[in-house]
Parts: C-alpha cells; sequence; structure tokens
C-alpha cells in the first residue's frame, strides 16, 4: 500500500492550489472562530445563571442575630454518651 493514496493532493494549477489553500485556511479560521463564539456563549450563559440563581436565593432570607449558628442536631440516649470523666469537648479527645 502506498503512503502516497491516502493524502489529498492539490491541484498542479497555481492559481487553482492558491485559492484551494485560501478556502482551506479560512475554512479552519472559520470553524475556530465558531468554537470561541459557543465557547464564549457557555461561559456567558453559566456565569448568567449563577448570577440568576444567586439573586432568586438571596431574595428570601431573613437576616438573624450573627451569633445564633443554625445546624442539625440529633439527640442521643445516655447510655451512647460516653462517662463525663473522660468526655471532652476539645477535637484533640476524639
Amino acid at each position: 500500500m502506498r503512503i502516497d493514496k491516502s493524502f489529498i493532493h492539490l491541484p498542479r494549477h497555481p492559481l487553482l492550489r492558491a485559492l484551494v489553500l485560501v478556502a482551506g485556511t479560512m475554512l479552519l479560521i472559520g470553524l475556530l472562530a465558531m468554537g470561541l463564539l459557543i465557547g464564549a456563549a457557555m461561559v456567558a450563559a453559566a456565569a448568567l445563571t449563577m448570577l440568576l440563581r444567586r439573586w432568586l436565593n438571596g431574595r428570601g432570607h431573613r437576616h438573624g442575630d450573627p451569633d445564633v449558628i443554625e445546624g442539625e442536631f440529633t439527640v442521643m440516649p445516655r447510655a451512647t454518651l460516653p462517662p463525663t470523666e473522660q468526655a471532652s469537648t476539645t477535637r484533640s479527645g476524639w
């Protein structure tokens, strides 16, 4: 099998050869530009979505006491708690 058969051959006429090369270059530039435009549109849509979500979620928030820490807690029965002598309130004791 000859390797030459797998490549595209340019025409022999110099003007036609230049026209094919310019057309190929313009096609590559056009594809690159379209890719950049689509990518920029995707980034803009993601930024707009994030801003819209932040704006919509921020409207219903109440401004409470800054000293209050909210969270979910589970009440454990006394039988599962460690004895008070060994209980530690620091993280190093865990």
